[in-house]
């Protein structure tokens, strides 16, 4: 490992200024062993900055070895995962989940999900189109003062014939936690039924901790407005936005 100090590598009540330290370790070490620019440049979205560093430390408790790892897996996967088949892409992208064009009270994105309008059983293509929206949502983010987005998902319609499946749900999760990490701010759950529940029983091992007290299950509209603003809401969820999911202009806008 390319780290090893007492207790694995595990940092325990280190001051700003030795995290500071350790970020910039771990930011020189991992372009170097990637043999990338000085600018850190992975892809077009990804570049082995200060902030991202910080993100990946963080995620594994500022422990170095593990925080390499975990970046050198990343570089990794997006180096064999892209570019995205922009025609799968298309195929997924009917509005079950995409970035919101609004923001909430405290300017972070959101990215919205609808099961009830699953139109595919193609585990592969349904993960991928997860990857786009979080690639969109990470371009969103460096429009705005927060690197961290919300999870907001809809289950109006939630049914067993649009529930996706426990392998694309685990793979979903380990795609956010393992390539994303950090990135959450919370995870609104609105208006669960009793049949989520028990794919949440059986997903609940394979959340981190610190991702599930990220979860917010919110059984009423209106107390989504303690963190959005009653414009930044779809009518649909008891909001006053009238924006509606159109796939041409919303696809176009990545262009």
């Amino acid at each position: 490992e390319r780290f090893t100090t007492k207790r694995e590598g595990m940092v325990v009540g280190k001051t700003a200024e030795e995290k500071r330290s350790l970020v910039s370790t771990l930011r020189d070490s991992v372009i170097a062993g990637h043999a990338l620019g000085a600018d850190g440049v992975v892809d077009t979205n990804f570049r082995v900055d200060l902030a991202c560093c910080d993100r990946y430390l963080r995620a594994r408790q500022y422990n170095l070895s593990a925080a390499a790892k975990m970046l050198d897996e990343t570089i990794a996967w997006r180096q064999s995962y892209f570019p995205l088949d922009p025609e799968v892409i298309r195929k997924e992208a009917n509005g079950k989940t995409f970035v919101s064009p609004h923001l909430d009270k405290e300017g972070r994105v959101t990215v919205v999900m609808r099961n009830k309008l699953e139109n595919t059983k193609d585990h592969f293509g349904n993960v991928a189109h997860l990857v786009y929206q979080m690639e969109r949502a990470v371009r969103a983010t460096t429009k705005t003062p927060h690197e961290k987005w919300n999870l907001l998902i809809d289950f109006d319609g939630y049914s067993m014939r649009n529930a996706p499946p426990m392998r694309t749900s685990k793979a979903t999760l380990a795609t956010m936690q393992n390539h994303y990490p950090e990135r959450l701010h919370r995870a609104y759950l609105m208006s669960a039924p009793w049949l989520f529940n028990a794919l949440f029983k059986a997903i609940s091992p394979f959340i981190d901790p610190v991702t599930r007290d990220k979860i917010v299950f919110v059984s009423k509209p209106h107390h989504l407005f303690d963190h959005f603003d009653k414009a930044a809401i779809e009518t649909c969820l008891g909001g006053d936005s009238d924006y509606v999911y159109d796939q041409d202009a919303y696809l176009a806008a990545d262009d």
